[in-house]
Formats: structure tokens, sequence, C-alpha cells
């Protein structure tokens, strides 16, 4: 329970492994009702209740925990801008491969990741504020970007001269690239 607590009322068999529980003991449990299972090697524990980021930690636990939400998404779980984005977007590191199904609910990027762009806002694993609003620029209207940055600048999030940059940032060509 501790598990699914701490990531967002899911577990997956490689979270629970360490403390001993094997896999096919959530199997088990699903069919006792115990969980539920809410894809491919995602289970749900219904007793937790559902928050507003659900879909967000179940992205990163179809990624097998090697997903970081980023991009668009990254905007919504920060609310820095009016963004709605129709699928879930992920940073996963360059040489990781996703075969699974489910893919096409997700929008991948590849990027190898430092540890300090990466931060946890409540049960989502996220990219920072600086490296969202770098990622989106060129991906996002520059209008949304433009709302996220003065958001973020607005919170103290960013220093003035980060809020420059990337808005100098906003009228340079980009070349970003998507798996999907």
């Amino acid at each position: 329970m501790e598990i699914a607590v701490d990531h967002g009322g899911y577990v997956t068999p490689a979270l629970v492994a360490p403390v001993g529980v094997p896999a096919i003991e959530l199997r088990k449990m699903v069919s006792r009702g115990t969980l539920t299972s809410a894809g491919h090697g995602v289970y749900r524990v219904p007793a937790l209740p559902h928050d507003r980021y659900d879909e967000f930690v179940l992205a990163r636990l179809w990624a097998a925990g090697r997903g970081v939400i980023s991009h668009d998404s990254a905007l919504v779980v920060h609310e820095l801008c009016d963004i709605n984005p129709t699928q879930v977007h992920l940073t996963i590191p360059t040489r990781y491969r996703i075969s699974r199904a489910g893919a096409d609910r997700y929008v991948i990027h590849r990027a190898d990741l430092d540890d300090v762009e990466i931060i946890r806002v409540e049960a989502v694993t996220v990219t920072t504020i600086t490296r969202t609003l770098r990622d989106t620029i060129g991906t996002v209207p520059a209008y949304l970007v433009r709302q996220a940055i003065d958001t973020a600048r607005q919170r103290g999030a960013i220093t003035a001269a980060t809020r420059d940059a990337l808005t100098a940032s906003l009228d340079q060509p980009h070349d970003h690239k998507v798996d999907s």
C-alpha cells in the first residue's frame, strides 16, 4: 500500500518486487478485486482516491519508470499556461526502447536528462520549470510559451535573465525530434 500511495495509487511488478511481492500475486489481487488492471503491467489500488495527475503517473509507469513527464504535459503539471494537450508527453532516455501496447496514447521525446532537470510534483516525476520552458519553445504555440514564461517569472520560478533568454529564443528557428 505504501508503494501505491507513493506512486499515485499505482503499482507495477518492478515496484513491488523489492519488497517480496511476485508478479503473479498482483494478478491474483486483480481477480480478488484488491487491484484493478490499469494497463500493460500496471495495477491500481481502487481504495485509493484518483487525483488530477493519474494520467501522468500511469504514463511514467507505462514507460517502466524511465519516462519523465515533459513538454506540453509538464506545462499542465506546473500550471504555467492555458494548454490542454490531447496526449501525454514523456521524455525517455535516448537509448531506451519502448515497444509496449498503448504507445499511441503518448508523445515520446528522447533526451538524456540530468538529475537537476527532473523534479517531483506530488506523485508526478516531471521536468523542471526551466527545462520545460526550453523544451516547449518551438513545439508549443509561442503565445502559450510566452504565457508560461511570464507565469514562471511572476512566481519567482525563473530569474529575469532566464525569462529574457527564453523570450529571445522564441524567435529562433527550432528543430525538435519527437517519436510518436
